[in-house]
This record gives structure tokens, sequence and C-alpha cells, in this order.
């Protein structure tokens, strides 16, 4: 099979030669030639079979090392090779740097040429192997999932969103990072009551060169609820300190550390927020149901795509605050923004959110619909696993619990039956001595008008007595009836419930005969 090469050469005239000269080697074959950095993205990103991509130094609008720098994030598997004009030291230390397999000239040799892309091919296919042998296909190379929320404006929870939803996340067993993008009002430390004197200034200084772990284990705090946290500085000129360049490499190397990364964009648009966007496998912008959120995030979501980082159809909005009194309702929201509306919405829990927010603990939050949406929202962006995917499969956890709770239920189900037999005895108990009362009590009434001379009177007494019985309770084999002195007695037999046993004891009820001309004293 002839090595994929994809070109990434602005200028006509280069690209011309370059195509030539790999039409005269037979083993390689040129799938596509793209003019800027947003249409060589595009490419590999619809094209998994590329062996490796040539970069010139001029390719715009994007920087070319920054480009090279995110292609091999993205794609570990993949070579990239820097077309570079002038074959000095400090540019292949450069290209070498934001992580390209080689540089070339911009008037290589046939032999040059070749070599190069053979030699990176080599060790694409070879990466490619391993990946396919370690990682799931539909991983596509990518290490972690980044996703950035904006804000519409100010107030409409972008920060609360991106809060829970990290939490929701490390709570379902991902490593995940939250960033904090708003680099002038950035106000994570209130929301999460944490104190920490490094933020994402700190990598910025670094970066330019390799930004080694501890450099960036120092820079992040982790959150008792899970989450790893870069903040933004703490004073706000600082940022300006923070180049677009710099984020990019934090990105980077953020992303090939966590599985998910979630950048908190704020409600301003600056470079630093842009690249977030730009790199954002999702972007979701907040919204509040009401005109001037809506009117605001549809702004927004234009603005991306005048800037050429995010075209309008691939940028979702959530809406926040939601309740169903309100005037604006999803269908009418949809139509508003223009953007796709997710299926979540984040239901108005003011009360429960001041608390959190005035303790700086997000557990304060005790609304059930809310901790729901925020668990949906995690679904809905792909950032967590719905329970049965968690626990599938032998080895998962959910599967060893599941197997023990069945252990446990079996050993327990005896004693749960004699619990609910002994229960349903003593309700037996309980009907029996209420009959017996009723019995003697009809028995003595009847004993006091009819008498119990006669055989006729006696057989009248027992025939009303037992009428106040229901169900066995009324068999003549477990039943007496007599009339001693002044009282009738009534015993029965108390049932049992296990088969083949017979009743032991039985409950004896006593009720005066009141005669007439008595004072029933």
């Amino acid at each position: 099979m002839p090595l994929q090469v994809l070109l990434g050469v602005a200028d006509p005239a280069l690209a011309t030669t370059l195509r030539g000269q790999f039409r005269e080697l037979p083993d390689i074959e040129v799938v596509a030639t793209e003019s800027t950095s947003e249409h060589v993205a595009g490419t590999v990103a619809t094209s998994p079979g590329l062996d490796v991509v040539l970069v010139h130094e001029g390719l715009g609008p994007l920087p070319a090392l920054d480009l090279v720098r995110d292609l091999v994030s993205r794609y570990p598997q993949l070579a990239v090779v820097l077309i570079a004009d002038g074959a000095d030291a400090d540019t292949f230390a450069a290209a070498m740097a934001a992580g390209a397999r080689g540089a070339v000239t911009g008037d290589p040799t046939l032999a040059e040429l070749q070599s190069r892309v053979e030699q990176a091919a080599e060790w694409s296919r070879a990466m490619r192997r391993h990946f396919d042998a370690g990682e799931p296909a539909a991983n596509n190379g990518r290490l972690a999932t980044l996703v950035t929320l904006c804000g519409a404006k100010g107030g409409v929870g972008t920060t609360t969103a991106a809060v829970h939803l990290a939490i929701a996340v490390a709570k379902a067993g991902r490593r995940v990072c939250l960033v904090d993008m708003d680099l002038q009002n950035g106000d994570l430390p209130a929301f999460l009551d944490v104190q920490h004197r490094h933020s994402i200034a700190d990598l910025a200084a670094a970066a330019g060169g390799e930004l080694a772990g501890a450099v960036v284990a120092e820079a992040l705090f982790v959150h008792p609820e899970g989450p790893h946290l870069l903040l933004a500085p703490a004073r706000g000129e600082d940022a300006e300190e923070i180049s677009s360049r710099a984020v990019r490499q934090i990105m980077s190397v953020l992303r090939s550390r966590y599985d998910v990364v979630i950048v908190d964009g704020g409600t301003h648009l600056a470079d630093a927020g842009a690249v977030a966007v730009e790199l954002a496998d999702t972007v979701v912008v907040v919204a509040t149901p009401d005109v001037p959120a809506l009117r605001s995030a549809r702004r927004l979501t234009q603005m991306f795509s005048r800037l050429g980082i995010r075209k309008e159809e691939d940028v979702s909005v959530l809406l926040t605050k939601h309740d169903r009194r309100n005037e604006i309702q999803p269908d009418l929201a949809r139509r508003m923004v223009g953007s796709p509306l997710l299926g979540v919405t984040v239901p108005a829990a003011f009360r429960a959110l001041e608390e959190a927010a005035n303790l700086g603990s997000p557990a304060a939050v005790k609304n059930a619909d809310f901790r729901k949406s925020v668990a949906r929202l995690a679904l809905d962006l792909g950032v967590a696993r719905a329970p049965d995917e968690a626990g599938r499969g032998l080895g998962g956890k959910r599967a060893r619990d599941g197997g023990a709770v069945s252990f446990e239920f079996a050993a327990l189900f005896p004693f749960i039956v004699l619990l609910m037999l002994l229960v349903w005895q003593i309700v037996l108990v309980g009907l029996t001595s209420t009959y017996a009362s009723h019995a003697a009590n009809e028995g003595a009434r009847a004993a006091a008008v009819l008498g119990y001379d006669t055989p006729k009177a006696r057989q009248e007494v027992r025939a009303r007595a037992v009428a106040r019985l229901h169900g066995k309770w009324k068999d003549a084999g477990h039943l007496r009836f007599a009339v001693t002195g002044d009282y009738a007695v009534v015993t029965i037999d108390t049932p049992v419930l296990l088969p083949g046993l017979r009743s032991t004891w039985g409950i004896t009820a006593r009720a005066r005969i009141v005669r007439e001309g008595e004072d029933g004293r």
C-alpha cells in the first residue's frame, strides 16, 4: 500500500513543485493539497489512513508551528514534517520542540524528500499499530475530550455549570481538569473555596519550551470533590502576559494527561478564549431563557463564525434557570438562537445555588432536579458514561456489586420469609381474639333475651354467637361456646399458617349476661 501524504502549502508554485517530485516516487501518494491551516486540520480529521503531513512554515492563518503542535496533540500516531525555507539549526530545533518528526528545506532533492517522508511514514505506521492494539479505534488518537463553556452574558451561570459538570464527570470515575479561562474575572476559587497561589500564568511563563510534568502538577490544584483545577490569575492584569500560543501548548499538555478537560470561557472572548473555542471538541454557549441572553448567544455564535474558529451549527446552547412558568420555552429559544439547543435544561434552583456559592461548597446543592440535569448534561456531552455502561462486563465494579447483592439476598431470603410468617401469625392471633370477643358479647345478649334453659334456646343463642364470626373461625371443630353462671364463654382455636400443624392453644373471651331487671353492675 503506497504511503499517503497530505501537503499543507499556501504557495502554488511550491505546491506544484512538490507534487511533481512525489509523482516520481512510485510508493508515495499525495491525497490532497491544502492552502490553509483550517483545511489541513479538516482533511486530517476525515482521513484516518494518512501517514505524513507536510506543513510549510508560511501556511496560515494559524502559525505553522502551532498547527504542528495541535496536530501532534490531537493525533499522536500521525507524523508531521515541517517544510522550512531556511535550513538553520534554530528552525529545526523549533520544529522538534513543536512535535514534528523532521524538517525539509523548501527546495529538497528527490532523495532527501523520499528519505524524510519514508522515515516519518514508517514511524507513523508503527505508532498506528500500537494505538490499534491498545486503544479503541473510535478514539481517533485523541487523548482527552475538550469541552468549552462560554456565557452569552454575565449572570447566566457559566461557572456554576462548569463546576458542577466537572464534579459530575469526576464522580463518574474519569480524570477531569477544570480550566478557568476567564482570565480577568475568573472566580473559581470562590465557588470551590480554594486558596492556591499558582495559576495558568505560571504555565504560560514556562510555555515555549517543554512543559515538564512537575511544572504542570505544581500549577494544578486537586479539589476534594475530584476535579483538578487550573485557575485564572489572581490579578487581572496578568492576563495580558498569557498568549494564545501559550494557551495552545497548555491545552495540548492537559489533553495528554486527562480524560476530560472542561474550560470555563467566561463571557468575554479574548485571544485565549478563542483558542479554547477553536480547539474544543464541543462548544456550549450558556444562556438563560430571556431575550437579552438569547440575543447575546446568537451574536456570540455569529462572531465565532466570522472569526473562523467555529461554525454556528457546531455550537450548542444550554438553557439555565429554566422553569415551566417562563415566558420563553425551549422551542422558542431554539428559533431565537439559530444554533442547536441541548436537550437538557438546567432548572432554576436559586436558593440552593445561592447557599452553595456563599459557602464555596457545590455539595451544598441538594436540589434533586438540578443534580439530575447536570448528570444528563454530562451524558449528552459524551463526557460521562451511562450507569449501565459504567458497570458492564464481568470485571466491572457494578457487576461485582451486583453479584454480592445477589448472594446476600439469597442468604437473607429464608429469614425474610420466617419474619413475614411470624408477622402474619401475630395478625391471626389478633383476629382470633377480636372474633372471640364479638361472639361472646353476642352470645351474652342472646342469652339475656332468650334464656338458656331449653335446648331450643341454647341452639338459638349459639347460632347468634357464631353468626358474628367469619371464614374458618366458624368451623365447629375449632369453636366452643358455653354459658357458665352469668357469663357467655367462647373459645376459638388459633389458626396456624404452616401446613400440617394443628393449633394447640385457643383464645377465650367471656361476656357477662345482663338479664332484664338487673342493674348491670
